[in-house]
């Protein structure tokens, strides 16, 4: 199994504009069973979140206080802080489950709580 380093990046891939804006390249990083709750309490799965971020990509949300645990033999857990750099500014804690599938880091799961 890599280091936490890889799955910090692969996350941020998931926040650069560039890559939400590529369906393709987006399910490359989602198991075919993906799920998101999102802040709003709705809950997305891959078809859903791949159209949503085509059709809005931007993003300028920042990872800050990166954890990653390991939950199992090709599972980890993924926590940060996302603030974005817009006024008003919004923080949210994000939890991502990450899993091994033949060989490639794919993330499962992923939710997001809004900060007050």
């Amino acid at each position: 199994m890599s280091g936490p380093d890889e799955i910090v990046e692969l996350e941020r891939r998931l926040l650069d504009p560039a890559v939400r804006a590529d369906p393709v390249a987006v399910a490359e990083l989602l198991t075919s069973d993906f799920v998101e709750v999102g802040a709003s309490g709705d809950r997305w799965d891959r078809a859903s979140i791949l159209a949503a971020l085509a059709a809005s990509p931007e993003s300028d949300a920042e990872m800050r206080e990166a954890r990653v645990a390991t939950l199992g033999d090709g599972v980890v857990l993924l926590t940060y802080l996302a603030e974005t750099r817009g006024i008003p500014r919004v923080r949210s804690r994000r939890a991502s489950v990450w899993v091994l599938v033949e060989g490639r880091w794919r993330m499962r799961y992923h939710q997001g709580t809004p900060l007050a």
